[in-house]
């Protein structure tokens, strides 16, 4: 189904109860961040889009949170469940012979259905909504209601951009979903990290010596359009093609008005300018997709030449930040969607689950029929080598039958399957920009973990710990366990040094899982731990294992396990880069927004 822009789909969510407006007056400096993160965090029942249509200082109204559950996500696909774009994709790609003539009657309709929604060529038009209102003298930024974030922000953020640009050499067209920090009325920062199009289109035009890169920063549009420029797709395929075929009908496109780029012409607003590829500026900090602030870094500027927009135009946007946030829907989308094209390259995957507290790149969760020893490092080195799956920090491979969704089944099957010396594999690779953990920049250690079972084995468990008093005097009050199979300790960094400490616990704790949080986490939310103990290790530098690895270890050899440090590293860690601040909301915005509760009319 195809929404024929923003508007459409926002009739959509409100009819089937998934939009909620919001006409009390609020600021687009914080205050809107601390509404949506607790709507993003809350009961489902209270979970919503959200539409504040009385901003400060702005006439223009703030969509937010649009994709922000499963349902909404599958309404943005015109669906009614994510897992119906997954059959979709795997019916069009799979190589199989059809059966009979009705199979191959059904699979060539599929084919053209597919090639006539993605057109043969741009589908352009003269009139477009997006250019009802141009703005080429003086166009200034600070007419849209740009939201700041997060309390140590730069500065306000675009944050739901669909940001085109074109090859310098080929003229492939790419669309990125990069952040844009506002340094006035007339620039941006412009953050594509370096694995992305956009920054390969950056260094191949300062090769080739050219003076600027034409941009255009369309917000808005059909849902499908915005999504599609977080998709990771191989390089020199437009995104914009899958959005066609996710719409069922071509994108229409319209000329800019100031720069040689075509735009969707359904946009709500369009944001034309220019970057030198030669011109960088100090971009950050940004309360970031990972729960931390990205730190300050080079980033080049994009110029504004003009500012096009429908007639009484919304601005779509959203938050990121700890999770889960609306991103990580965006994100399950990917996963589904991605899903049938991992099967193409290794056909025993059975699923794939990116859990929220692993930040869609540092937990990867994959069911699979082991047929050989050494299959699931096949695929963990396989998706290592597709893609932007080489980001991917950690892989945990499971027995097709256990449901890579429910975390507790996952967790089962690792505490019962797997030996931490003979079923871990630990390389060294690219990690995402944004891994703080890691040992260099963008690159660091990573861990793909075999938790499926062994024929040759009987399931291991750790006996129930008696000796709480000897752990708490290693470790003072703050500690716990979880399924007698872990141990979790906030502890001091200059006064517990990690081996000796987690060699310690494992008198009083053996064959526990044990991992070090600073000292003023907290132990007893779960997912508070998984979030830290994922997002604070590189594989490399900051685990400790019982026994050495050996994958070939004798079958009377003791059982290992791992210790993890998942503190915050500094110099004397052997980690120079800096350590970022967890994100949290200023204590008079918290409250203000607590005052006004009731007043945004959401519920409890």
């Amino acid at each position: 189904m195809a929404y024929a822009d923003l508007r459409d789909f926002i009739e959509r969510l409100e009819a089937e109860g998934e939009l909620i407006r919001i006409t009390t007056s609020v600021s687009a400096q914080l205050e809107i961040t601390e509404i949506t993160d607790r709507v993003s965090k809350g009961p489902d029942a209270q979970n919503k889009a959200l539409l504040f249509e009385n901003v400060e200082g702005s006439s223009i109204p703030v969509l937010i949170n649009a994709f922000g559950s499963a349902r909404r996500m599958a309404l943005a696909f015109g669906l009614n469940d994510l897992e119906e774009v997954r059959h979709k994709l795997g019916k069009l790609i799979d190589l199989k012979l059809p059966a009979g003539m009705g199979g191959m009657i059904s699979r060539g309709t599929d084919l053209l259905g597919a090639v006539r929604s993605m057109g043969f060529g741009p589908k352009l038009v003269k009139q477009a909504v997006c250019q009802e209102v141009v703005i080429t003298d003086n166009p200034s930024l600070d007419m849209l209601p740009i939201l700041t974030c997060w309390p140590d922000d730069g500065g306000p953020y675009i944050t739901l951009p669909q940001v085109i640009t074109r090859d310098p050499v080929s003229g492939t067209r790419n669309v990125g979903m990069y952040r844009l920090q506002k340094f006035d009325g007339q620039t941006l920062a412009m953050h594509w990290q370096r694995h992305k199009g956009g920054a390969e289109h950056e260094r191949e035009a300062r090769e080739a010596q050219k003076p600027r890169i034409p941009v255009a920063v369309a917000l808005g549009g059909d849902p499908a359009q915005t999504w599609c420029g977080s998709a990771p797709l191989p390089p020199n395929i437009d995104e914009y093609l899958l959005a066609a075929w996710l719409r069922g009908r071509p994108v229409p496109f319209v000329k800019c008005v100031t720069q040689d780029l075509e735009v969707p012409a359904n946009a709500e607003i369009v944001i034309e300018g220019y970057l030198d590829p030669n011109e960088h500026r100090i971009e950050g900090p940004f309360g970031d997709h990972t729960g931390f602030y990205t730190p300050e870094d080079l980033f080049p500027v994009m110029h504004i030449t003009a500012i096009t927009h429908r007639e009484n135009p919304i601005y779509p946007t959203t938050i990121v930040g700890k999770p889960p946030m609306e991103d990580y829907w965006m994100g399950k989308a990917t996963e589904r969607l991605f899903l049938p094209l991992m099967q193409l390259f290794m056909g025993e995957i059975r699923d794939v689950n990116m859990p929220a507290e692993g930040v869609f790149h540092n937990l990867v969760i994959v069911s699979m029929k082991p047929r050989f020893p050494g299959h699931a490092q096949k695929i963990m080195y396989g998706l290592w080598g597709l893609g932007l799956m080489m980001l991917s920090k950690g892989f945990v491979i499971v027995d097709e039958d256990v449901n890579v969704h429910n975390l507790q089944a996952v967790a089962d099957a690792v505490f019962r399957n797997v030996d931490w010396a003979r079923d871990v594999t630990i390389v060294d690779g690219p990690v995402d920009q944004l891994d703080h953990s890691a040992v260099r920049n963008s690159y660091g250690g990573k861990i793909g973990v075999d938790a499926t079972r062994k024929a040759d084995r009987q399931p291991g468990a750790p006996a129930p710990i008696q000796a709480s008093d000897a752990i708490t005097g290693i470790a003072s009050a703050n500690w716990t366990t979880y399924g007698d199979a872990v141990l979790v300790a906030a502890v001091d960094k200059a006064t517990h040094p990690a081996e000796a400490t987690i060699r310690a616990l494992w008198q009083h704790a053996p064959g526990y899982l044990v991992v070090l949080l600073d000292a003023s986490a907290d132990v007893c939310d779960l997912r508070d731990v998984a979030w830290r103990a994922l997002g604070n290790t590189d594989w490399r530098r900051d685990v400790v294992f019982s026994t050495p690895l050996d994958h070939f270890a004798p079958d009377d050899a003791p059982r290992g396990t791992i210790g993890i440090d998942a503190r915050a590293k500094g110099p004397e860690d052997g980690h120079p880069r800096g350590w970022p601040e967890d994100i949290v909301m200023d204590g008079d915005i918290v409250q203000r927004v607590t005052e006004k509760w009731d007043s945004y009319g959401i519920g409890r």
